[in-house]
């Protein structure tokens, strides 16, 4: 039987990348993008890592570094990296009839109608493409299972070697072991930090040591995902491609807030204003939700004001995907939380018992109406159509306000070029 073939898709150093498209200049300078409220480092180029900035690590603490070395620093621009992503993918569904989008900057594909031998090759065409129509560098790990190529993916983006591309099909066994003994257990997909304490005292210490185990024993002694990455290093497949994402059983929306907040209001804006991302969300799986929790709190590192955090949850008599509802119960909920005099950092929405938008469940009592449900459901439609043209937030609920000064804080943010007119990229 012929072997599986999957081609990982990682995008490399991806949010710097995305800044790199717009910014020629910084093309071969130190890059690195921070996250919410541009508080640390989520995303750094080759240069900014051999400078030795972490992933993780707090803009105050290498500000000396930023400024010696001219690093440029961008706040997370999320609107252009997901519209980026989206045309990556719309160019790697070309290569393939089946595509799992893993993450914003990585996807399986399936080559299984790609002759092994010619694999390589048509990785660095995919790898040609996609630099071509998008400007994002990738790197392309082929093997016969998701852990394989995984790691294959790694190998490529540690050793320059490999030009952007593995095909571990043109490896003979002896020569994959070799690189899977250089390979930490922990950095094996499906096994990680805590399970690899755990195995350590087995002697188990490396991609190799792991694909030498019993899968058996590593069944009883940690838990089926981990037998599954053994397998797979063994050649088996058995992770399929998941072509369908399965719909989420809670969706949280929850930021940091660019500045304290004391006022009633304001908290009310920002959970109305969560609230509508997180219903969008529901939407979008084609779900309703039945139960409403939000929670707000204090700064817990800053010992110097007086600490408050509360939660609270309510659940609909009828689940709903109409926004007004949503909206109501949880400024509701927030006023039985809220307590004035304490100065609130962070606040959030969670959003849960899904059930989905093909099988309504009514109520004993005649709450529920068919005739308003359509209505509802077509009302959404429309501003869900017209903030996915004209752009987040064109049509809003008045709740949300206006100016939302207390938004997260995004300083260093670049053009949103491809998804706002207005910021559209100009040559002059």
């Amino acid at each position: 039987m012929k072997p599986h073939v999957f081609a990982l898709v990682d995008c490399n150093n991806f949010y710097v990348s995305c800044e790199r498209v717009f910014f020629a200049e910084i093309r071969q300078h130190p890059v690195i993008v921070l996250s919410n409220n541009d508080s640390c480092v989520v995303a750094r180029s080759n240069e900014a890592k051999a400078l030795g900035i972490a992933m993780g690590m707090p803009l105050f603490k290498c500000q000396r570094v930023v400024k010696q070395h001219h690093v440029a620093v961008f706040s997370s621009n999320y609107a252009l990296y997901q519209d980026m992503s989206d045309r990556i993918m719309a160019v790697l569904s070309r290569f393939t009839s089946a595509l799992e989008i893993y993450s914003i900057d990585e996807a399986w594909l399936d080559l299984s109608h790609v002759p092994a031998a010619q694999c390589e090759i048509y990785g660095q065409e995919i790898r040609r493409c996609v630099l071509q129509e998008t400007g994002i560098p990738i790197s392309v790990g082929i093997a016969s299972t998701k852990v394989l190529s995984k790691i294959a993916c790694e190998l490529v983006k540690r050793h320059s070697i490999f030009q952007g591309v593995l095909n571990l099909f043109a490896w003979s066994e002896e020569e994959v072991d070799a690189w899977l003994t250089g390979i930490a257990v922990e950095d094996v997909w499906g096994i990680g930090k805590q399970l690899a304490t755990k195995l350590r005292p087995a002697g188990i210490v490396s991609a190799h040591t792991l694909k030498q185990s019993n899968h058996v024993w590593i069944r009883h002694y940690l838990n089926v995902a981990a037998q599954r990455a053994t397998l797979e290093l063994q050649g088996i497949s058995c992770l399929p491609l998941e072509t369908r994402k399965k719909p989420r059983q809670g969706i949280m929306v929850s930021r940091t807030f660019g500045r304290i907040i004391e006022d009633l209001h304001e908290l009310e804006e920002a959970i109305a204003t969560y609230a509508v991302s997180a219903v969008e969300k529901v939407r979008r799986q084609r779900s309703l939700a039945r139960q409403v929790s939000i929670f707000i709190h204090t700064n817990p590192f800053d010992r110097r004001v007086p600490q408050y955090a509360r939660s609270t949850t309510a659940t609909l008599p009828v689940a709903s995907a109409f926004t007004p509802d949503i909206l109501d119960l949880a400024i509701a909920l927030l006023h039985t939380i809220y307590a004035p005099g304490y100065h609130y950092k962070k606040a959030g929405i969670f959003l849960s018992e899904f059930q989905t938008q093909e099988m309504l469940q009514t109520d004993l009592f005649g709450i529920f109406s068919l005739e308003r449900y359509m209505i509802q459901e077509r009302l959404m439609h429309v501003v869900d159509e017209v903030n996915g043209t004209w752009g987040r937030h064109t049509l809003c609920f008045g709740t949300q306000g206006m100016k939302r000064s207390w938004s997260i804080r995004q300083m260093r943010r670049s053009q949103r070029y491809t998804t706002r007119w207005n910021e559209i990229l100009t040559v002059s």
